[in-house]
């Protein structure tokens, strides 16, 4: 993993190179989060034809346990195989998803509804020791440093970056709060917020984030369980009209995450102390052995609002959001984390074209890419999401309800077929937006 602390110029401005030239034609592209999204983008953008370096800044050292370590579904793995090897690598450390399914709650008897298994780690760990291997002079993640504003021009973006720790808790983008001393500053070509659900990019662009909160409370749960001896999948729906949730493997250490919903208004610490009551009604016995003996460990409680929510655009001059800073969305369609590989996918495609000199309207490129992904959230990722909120928090407590589901439910119904389900392509077709 390639950590390092910027190198200051005299005039205090860092220069972006670690050679230390301040001659070069080609500013750093800067990627503002070093999550999946980020470092995908950083990864593909590494092995294009563009003359620039790529800059991650991350505030903090990779968490195994976060949001970002979960097992890849089938929607992301022609995107990820657009890196050669990379999905065979992710393959090969556990990475990728061997199977999902719908299924009832335990207090149900915890059946299988439909079922999938795919032909098949950690998948940001994978993507940095890519990048280390290329080197600082194509690629550099800055761990421990935070993007707090940013101010561009017709040909660049000057980009203030602080230490993690000396960061204020005040609102994101409040840079000027900040002792000049500590501040550094990078010219970029490009800045890319892959910063996630509270990002400070899109907080400093100013972009109306129109949508909706769900009318549920969410609470992901990480602990230690071993849902396997309960021949648990990797990726398990359950629909249920209380215990409704989600449980997806995180690690093969036995670390999964149980995600579940909870009456909106409770305080902090009334979730964290209802943590075990609903874990009851979640998990295989209760969570507990023959002796009565709790078989679980809880690492991390994280409460949430389920939004759908998008941006406006994508793209204002020089600063382009992807992921979670552009759009979010509920769990339980397993389209949140696709969709915002697919956003790097094609920014990384698009940039390359206009780095390269080769679009014929960067302008109009850009806006086109940006159109498009609106399009694509709206339609392929928006409208799944919505109906698989409702269909996990349906009544399956009879035979015969869930006979009534597989009928009126066509994913469903299909999964139970054994026939493909695969949902329309998250993927840009680049070469055919205006200005390519």
């Amino acid at each position: 993993m390639a950590i390092t602390i910027p190198s200051t110029s005299t005039n205090g401005h860092t220069n972006g190179h670690t050679n230390g030239h301040t001659d070069s034609p080609h500013h750093p592209i800067v990627i503002a989060g070093g999550g999946c999204v980020g470092l995908f983008l950083a990864l593909l953008l590494s092995h294009s034809a563009i003359p620039n370096r790529i800059l991650v800044i991350e505030p903090f050292p990779p968490d195994p346990t976060s949001t970002r370590a979960i097992a890849h579904q089938p929607p992301t793995y022609p995107i990820l195989s657009r890196v050669p090897g990379l999905l065979e690598e992710l393959l090969q450390t556990g990475s990728l998803s061997s199977g999902l399914c719908f299924r009832t709650s335990v207090a149900n008897g915890s059946k299988v509804i439909a079922e999938k298994r795919f032909s098949n780690g950690e998948v940001s760990g994978v993507l940095m020791k890519r990048l280390d291997v290329l080197g600082r002079d194509k690629v550099e993640v800055r761990v421990g440093w935070k993007v707090v504003g940013f101010e561009q021009s017709e040909t660049s973006v000057r980009v203030d970056i602080v230490p993690t720790s000396s960061s204020s808790p005040s609102l994101a983008g409040e840079g000027q709060n900040h002792p000049q001393q500590e501040q550094e500053h990078l010219e970029a070509a490009y800045l890319v917020g892959a910063d996630g659900a509270h990002s400070t990019i899109r907080k400093i662009f100013d972009v109306d984030f129109s949508g909706e909160t769900l009318d549920a409370q969410l609470v992901a749960t990480d602990i230690h369980f071993d849902f396997k001896s309960h021949s648990f999948h990797d990726a398990n729906f359950i629909i249920d009209s209380l215990h409704y949730g989600h449980i997806s493997r995180i690690a093969d250490s036995g670390l999964w995450r149980v995600s579940y919903s909870i009456p909106l208004g409770l305080s902090e610490e009334e979730i964290k102390q209802g943590v075990d009551a609903k874990l009851k009604g979640m998990l295989p016995n209760g969570g507990m052995n023959e002796m009565g003996e709790k078989m679980y460990e809880v690492v991390r409680v994280a409460p949430y609002k389920a939004q759908q929510r998008c941006v406006e655009t994508f793209v204002k001059g020089r600063v382009c959001l992807v992921g979670d800073a552009a759009h979010l969305t509920n769990p339980y369609a397993g389209l949140g984390l696709a969709s915002g590989m697919a956003d790097a996918s094609s920014l990384a495609t698009v940039l390359a074209q206009i780095l390269t000199h080769q679009a014929s309207d960067e302008e109009a490129l850009l806006k086109a890419w940006s159109e498009d992904r609106r399009k694509k959230f709206f339609e392929v990722v928006d409208k799944p999401s919505r109906m698989a909120y409702k269909r996990v928090r349906q009544d399956v407590s009879t035979d015969e309800k869930i006979q009534g589901l597989l009928s009126r439910d066509p994913m469903v119904g299909a999964l139970k077929k054994g026939m493909p389900v695969m949902p329309p392509s998250l993927q840009t077709v680049e070469k055919e937006l205006k200005g390519w």
